[in-house]
């Protein structure tokens, strides 16, 4: 990516102002899809001056490659020119740094890339009295979330297809001791945000777990549920074994309201077999197999087959001759 200005001025007014903040901010593109972060080499010159940034955080349109840089890295190239001039340099080299420690979960020392804070809205806190780095998301094989599902002294719970939350289970009346949310991006790794894993003790056997699993960053979150959910507030769909069993009510619904018809049927068990229904962690064929005899019984079991007969009746001209066999 090369960038020409013909002075500091065309610079400043090509970044001062709101139109360029609101470009620098996008996370999704003309196209429809999404921007994810990728790290580049990036040539700008402001006059005589030239500035090289290496691995420097971009956005990058994941269907037609549009590109624009991160909302910080103006800042750094305006920074830099003025040292230029003060120490009568005409050009210099940046790399950009990966590994920043922030305060938070420093005990346990995950893994993370600390140029992530350069995607839009990881480095913004409400409360300027925070620490920085709280929203820097930390990355997971997404093997890591069998541990959670299968101790029972915690919780894992999938809200959507790839949204969720862990948490440990309380005592002394507390549900919770401490409860984070987390996504799946589309290489299948798990994130969580390093702030939100400050709240686990280090002794805690989550740690190990977590550590065990940690991964380097792929800088892929714009186009999860997880950063549409915290910093857009867009609401997600629950898990597909659910919508289904929502859209079983529904029409169940809809056809007493037509017909009068009643075709709920075993209804406490089929609210028992929907509580039941797990989202797949790795998508292994016993998990499959359980959540299939699961709808089975809520799509097949949970209709009530003389109601059914008696709507058959009613909508079908001539009805089958063999409708009540």
């Amino acid at each position: 990516m090369v960038l020409n200005y013909s002075n500091i001025e065309e610079f400043e007014n090509t970044y001062d102002n709101y139109k360029a903040a609101e470009i620098l901010n996008e996370t999704k593109c003309d196209c429809g899809s999404y921007y994810e972060m990728h790290l580049d080499t990036i040539e700008v010159t402001i006059g005589e001056y030239a500035v090289l940034l290496v691995d420097c955080p971009t956005m990058v349109c994941t269907k037609c490659g549009k590109q624009h840089l991160c909302p910080d890295i103006p800042q750094e190239i305006y920074t830099t020119y003025f040292r230029l001039t003060k120490n009568g340099f005409k050009n210099c080299k940046l790399t950009m740094k990966s590994d920043i420690r922030y305060e938070f979960a420093k005990t346990a020392n995950f893994i993370y890339d600390s140029r992530d804070m350069s995607i839009p809205g990881l480095g913004v806190d409400l409360d300027p009295t925070n620490p920085k780095g709280f929203s820097c998301p930390v990355y997971f094989d997404r093997k890591v979330l069998n541990n959670f599902f299968t101790d029972d002294d915690y919780e894992l719970d999938f809200f959507s297809e790839s949204y969720g939350s862990i948490a440990k289970k309380g005592t002394d009346g507390w549900q919770y001791e401490w409860k984070i949310v987390f996504g799946i991006n589309k290489n299948d790794k798990v994130i969580l945000f390093l702030g939100d894993l400050d709240q686990i003790d280090s002794d805690d056997r989550a740690i190990y777990w977590l550590k065990s699993y940690n991964v380097n960053s792929d800088h892929c979150i714009v186009d999860t549920e997880l950063y549409r959910g915290q910093f857009g507030c867009i609401f997600s769909e629950p898990i597909i074994e659910h919508r289904i069993i929502s859209l079983r009510n529904s029409f169940f619904s809809k056809i007493k309201k037509k017909y009068g018809i009643e075709l709920f049927h075993l209804e406490e068990e089929v609210e028992a077999n929907g509580r039941d229904l797990q989202k797949p962690i790795n998508y292994s064929k016993n998990e499959i197999k359980q959540n299939i005899i699961t709808l089975d019984g809520v799509l097949n079991e949970g209709i009530d087959c003389e109601a059914l007969r008696t709507l058959c009746s009613q909508i079908v001209v001539p009805p089958p001759a063999n409708i009540w066999c």
